[in-house]
Parts: C-alpha cells; sequence; structure tokens
C-alpha cells in the first residue's frame, strides 16, 4: 500500500474538504501517514482567507517540497489554489499537481495520472474518512455563497451557493451517530440559506429538526448563521428540539450602520439588536459568538464608537475581532477613505480590551452551575479539557475539569467553580 502524507490548513470547511480527499485516496489504496518524509505522496490543502494564511501555505508548501522522499508526488488543493492558480503554476514548478475544486470529484482519476499502477474500488458510505477525534465531527451541508460582502474574497473562488440534497445530510448524521460521535457541527459559509436553491425556500429549520432525530443522542452545533436570515422558524427549530445546542455563532462585523452598508452586509442594528432579542426570549440560556472587523475603509471614530457602544450593550459570550486587511479583487479594496494602519492597531486594541473585561464578567454567570460537558482531551494526570454546550472547539474557551476518572471522549457532570483568563474551571458533581 502507498502512503499519504495530509497537511489541512485552515477553516473547518477546509478540513471537511481534506475528509473527501482522503476517502478518495483511501478508493486507490492510499493509507495515512504522519511521516512526510517517508509518504509517497504529499497533500496539503491550502487557506487563503487572509495574508497570514496565504504566507502559511505558501510556507507549507516549500518546506514539503524541500522535504518529501525523492520520487514522491507534491499534491497542493484548497482555496490558495483556486484563487492563484496560474501564479502558482510559475512560480512554484516544485509542485507535480495543482488540484482545483473541480478536480475534488474527480480526485481518483487525477491521482491515477500520476501513479497509473494503482487499483480503484467502491468504498461504503459508512467508509468516509474523519480527520477529527472520534467524539466529534462536522458535517457540511451547503458549498459557496451569494453574498456580497464587499470585504470577503469567498464567493469569487468558492463561488455561488449549493446545498447537499437533506437525504444525503441525514443519512451522513445516521453514520456519525451509530460511530459514537457525541457532536455533531453543521458548517457552511452562510448556514442559514441552505435549500434556497435546491428547493426555493430556506430549509435550515426543517433540516434540523430531521438531523436532530437521525443522531438523537448527539449535540448539534450551528455555526455560521448570518442575523438577516435567522427567522422565526429557525429559532423555534433551535429552542423545540433538544439536543440542538443554545449556541448562536452569528458573524455581525460591526455596529455602525453606516459601516454595515459598507460592507454589504444587507442589515442594520436595529434589526441585529431585535434577532438578539428574539433568540434570549426564545432561549434565555443562549450563547452567543461573534466575530467584528475594526478599521474598515470610512470608519470614523463616530463609527467605532458604536461599534464599542454595541459590543457593551449586547451581552456577548465569544468575541473574535480583526483588523481590516485589503483582499484581492473585493470591492472594498477600490473604496477610498483607508484607515492608517496604526490607527486600525490602536482601535482593535482598545476594542479587545475592551471585550476582555466584558468577557471577564460575562464568565461569572456560569460558576456555581452544573453543566454536561464533552472530554476533549487529558492535559496532565487528573486534569482534562472539556466544552459545555456554550463552547465550540477550537474557536472558544474550555471548561479545565480536575478529576481522576473522566474519559477522554464521553460526557461528565461538573460544577464550575471558577475562571482562569478566557477558560472555566470546574469540578466533578
Amino acid at each position: 500500500m502507498r502512503t499519504a502524507a495530509l497537511i489541512s490548513l485552515g477553516c473547518s470547511k477546509n478540513l471537511a474538504d481534506s475528509e473527501d480527499l482522503v476517502t478518495a485516496l483511501k478508493t486507490v489504496d492510499f493509507g495515512l501517514t504522519d511521516d512526510l518524509a517517508a509518504a509517497d505522496l504529499v497533500l496539503i490543502n491550502t487557506c487563503a482567507f487572509i495574508e497570514g494564511a496565504k504566507t502559511e501555505s505558501i510556507d507549507h508548501i516549500l518546506a514539503a517540497a524541500e522535504g518529501r522522499k525523492e520520487g514522491a508526488k507534491l499534491f497542493v488543493a484548497g482555496c490558495l489554489t483556486e484563487r492563484y492558480l496560474t501564479q502558482l503554476q510559475a512560480d512554484i514548478p516544485e509542485v507535480d499537481q495543482w488540484v482545483t475544486f473541480k478536480d475534488y470529484d474527480r480526485f481518483p482519476a487525477v491521482i491515477r495520472t500520476h501513479f497509473p499502477d494503482v487499483r480503484t474500488h467502491r468504498l461504503r458510505h459508512d467508509q468516509k474518512s474523519q480527520l477529527t477525534p472520534p467524539h466529534f465531527a462536522y458535517l457540511k451541508i451547503a458549498e459557496g455563497c451569494d453574498n456580497t460582502c464587499t470585504f470577503c474574497a469567498i464567493p469569487q473562488f468558492r463561488g455561488k451557493h449549493q446545498s447537499k440534497p437533506e437525504d444525503d445530510l441525514v443519512k451522513q448524521a445516521k453514520i456519525l451517530a451509530k460511530r459514537g460521535v457525541k457532536e455533531i457541527n453543521l458548517i457552511s459559509q452562510h448556514l442559514d440559506y441552505y435549500g434556497q436553491d435546491l428547493y426555493g425556500e430556506r430549509r435550515l429549520p426543517q433540516l434540523v429538526r430531521d438531523l436532530a432525530k437521525a443522531a438523537p443522542e448527539s449535540w448539534l452545533r450551528l455555526h455560521y448563521c448570518y442575523p438577516n436570515d435567522f427567522t422565526e422558524e429557525l429559532i423555534a427549530a433551535m429552542a423545540e428540539t433538544p439536543n440542538v445546542v443554545k449556541y448562536i455563532d452569528m458573524p455581525i462585523q460591526h455596529g455602525s450602520d453606516r459601516i454595515l452598508k459598507l460592507m454589504g452586509r444587507k442589515t442594520t442594528r436595529a434589526h441585529i439588536s431585535d434577532r438578539l432579542d428574539r433568540i434570549r426570549a426564545a432561549m434565555p440560556d443562549a450563547v452567543l459568538r461573534t466575530t467584528f472587523i475594526v478599521g474598515f475603509p470610512g470608519e470614523t471614530d463616530a463609527d467605532f464608537e458604536a461599534l464599542m457602544d454595541f459590543a457593551r450593550e449586547q451581552p456577548l459570550d465569544s468575541v473574535g475581532c480583526f483588523p481590516y486587511s485589503d483582499e484581492d479583487g473585493t470591492a472594498a479594496a477600490k473604496l477610498k477613505g483607508k484607515i492608517a494602519p496604526e490607527v486600525i492597531a490602536e482601535r482593535h486594541h482598545a476594542f479587545m480590551s475592551q471585550q476582555k473585561k466584558l468577557h471577564r464578567k460575562r464568565l461569572k454567570r456560569w460558576i456555581g452551575t452544573e453543566q454536561r460537558i464533552l472530554i476533549d482531551a487529558q492535559k496532565d494526570f487528573g486534569v482534562f479539557t472539556g466544552r459545555h454546550y456554550g463552547q465550540a472547539h477550537e474557536v472558544d474557551g474550555v471548561t479545565i475539569l480536575h478529576h481522576e476518572q473522566a474519559e477522554v471522549g464521553q460526557w461528565a457532570t461538573v460544577r464550575i467553580t471558577g475562571s482562569k483568563g478566557y477558560d472555566l474551571i470546574a469540578e466533578p458533581v
């Protein structure tokens, strides 16, 4: 059996693509190895979301080209390939195969062009690769995005929104549940737009209910829902379905109507506040995660203060904040009124300093409560990290549990006793 070494960079959606590519490798009898220098094929799934991600991807490509064994092939897939294919082909001739998105469905055939002697066979549906730990998984429900946010280049290379059929997703959820997966994370570029292209209507509420029935013992977590499409039906589906965690991942991006309009966000501060009020009315214990951008072109001191005020006004549980940077091919890159880098840095620091204090206060609501957590890892003897329903993998804080008999991948009932930085401290119940 030949072996392949995988380097998967970027977001969870990229990881889901990597799982599909690894599944395709299995159909031509390639096994995975962690030893890049011993692999017959090195596959890098790149990210190109922001400048730092592009640099990281290129660094990995160059390192793999240098570190692979003699005769090994180097394949490069992902967003970097899709965005900059022509330039990359000229600049990095060491790559044997640039794998574009259209190659994903025919990946076994692509492999055979370099390994003509491989034999191909079919896999059962339940043999799809899972690259996450056994107790949680990602389920991509759609690809692409129909939004026209002026700062984002994703629609240019990921294409228009394409929903996956409901029946296929329900089958995948059943397979994950049968494997013992305890948390299924629904992902896409625009989750609550699901179904519009296939069925002529937004069908996320129905899909959520159906997936919850297909995996009744698993947490179902929704990632990346837009405020303008977070409907009453979706709120009801989340509130009424016990194993759908009351966790809202909603990229808000700003608190100034003027900047929201320049961003092409198709919403207003008042509408966002209304959505959040309705969510909390239906789910009083809902946890909200969001992201903001500071330093967008044209952002005045008043606009920035509106953002700071919005963050103080809303009880936000987990907040990310990105300093604005131009992205190739976006409308925002052509806007006038660019903010000086030092001003962007000052505003970012001011926002995060405020948010740190707000977050510390927000964490106090958990202290003294009992929570069911999912154990992710053992950090030391008698020390584990886990997550309650309001903590998503990697993007949020964790719950640190001191327990001699906890088990990774299993549930534990704990009492929250304190906090440390962005994390909670717990003891067993």
